[in-house]
C-alpha cells in the first residue's frame, strides 16, 4: 500500500507509540514461541521493517540455534528500512525479499515455522492461511501476533479508548496510514480468522493475551 511507503521512516516509532510500547514485548514473545521447536528455516510474512524477523535471528544466535530467517513484504520501502537495520545489527542469518503473501514463491514444505505479526488486517486471510499451510513442513508451526477487539465489558471499553487514541494520532499526523488503522483494526474479525485456520487444517496449540486482551499470540500446527 502506498500509505505504508509514505510512513516507512517513522513506522517503528509510531508502532511503539500506538501500542503504548507493548508491541516490542509481544514481538519478543512471538519470536521465542517460534524458536520453541528449534526450527531450521523460518518465514516472516509481511515483515514490514523487519523487527520480528530480527528478533528471531538474534534470539536464535543467543541460544546457539542455527536458524535461517526469510523475511518478505510487498513494500520495497519498508524492506529498505529493514535491510538497513539488519546491517546495523550485523545480522547475517536474515534475508529480506519482496513478495506477495497471497502467492508465496516458495516450494511446498519449505519452512519449519511461519510467523506474522501485526499484519493480518492488510492480508487476504484465506490466501494467507492457505499459503502458510502449503509452505510449512509437516508438524511445522504458524505463530501469529496481532490486535483485535477483546471479550468482556472492561476490556472492550479499554479497546474503544485505544481506538480513540489511534484516531487522534492519525488526525494529528495527517498521514493516511494512521487515519486508516483505527477502522481496519476495529473491523478485523478474529473469530472468522480462527475458523479459516481450522478450515485449512491447522491445529491450535496454544494462545495468550496481553494488554487487556487487545493483543494476542496464537500458535497453530500443520
Amino acid at each position: 500500500m502506498a500509505m505504508y511507503s509514505e510512513a516507512h521512516e517513522s513506522y517503528d516509532l509510531t508502532n511503539h507509540l500506538l501500542s503504548f510500547f507493548t508491541d516490542s514485548s509481544v514481538r519478543k514473545r512471538a519470536a521465542n514461541e517460534v524458536l520453541k521447536t528449534r526450527p531450521g528455516k523460518v518465514l516472516d510474512i509481511a515483515t514490514g521493517t523487519g523487527d520480528t524477523a530480527m528478533l528471531v535471528a538474534k534470539a536464535a544466535q543467543a541460544r546457539g540455534q542455527k536458524v535461517a530467517v526469510t523475511a518478505m513484504d510487498a513494500n520495497i520501502r519498508m524492506l529498505s528500512t529493514a535491510r538497513a537495520k539488519a546491517r546495523k545489527e550485523g545480522l547475517v542469518n536474515v534475508h529480506f525479499e519482496e513478495g506477495d503473501s497471497s502467492s508465496l514463491r516458495y516450494p511446498d514444505g519449505s519452512f519449519d515455522a511461519v510467523v506474522c505479526t501485526f499484519a493480518l488486517k492488510n492480508l487476504d486471510i484465506e490466501r494467507f492461511a492457505s499459503e502458510s499451510y502449503r509452505v510449512l513442513r509437516k508438524n511445522g508451526i504458524l505463530v501469529i501476533a496481532d490486535i483485535s477487539a477483546p471479550q468482556g465489558l472492561l476490556n472492550r471499553a479499554m479497546f474503544r479508548i485505544y481506538l480513540g487514541y489511534m484516531s487522534l494520532f492519525g488526525w494529528l499526523t495527517g498521514k493516511k496510514l494512521y487515519k486508516w488503522l483505527p477502522g481496519s483494526t476495529n473491523s478485523f474479525d478474529k473469530s472468522k480468522f480462527l475458523k479459516v485456520l481450522s478450515a485449512k487444517r491447522f491445529h491450535k496449540a496454544r494462545s495468550s493475551e496481553f494488554f487487556f486482551g487487545i493483543t494476542y499470540i496464537l500458535t497453530y500446527i500443520k
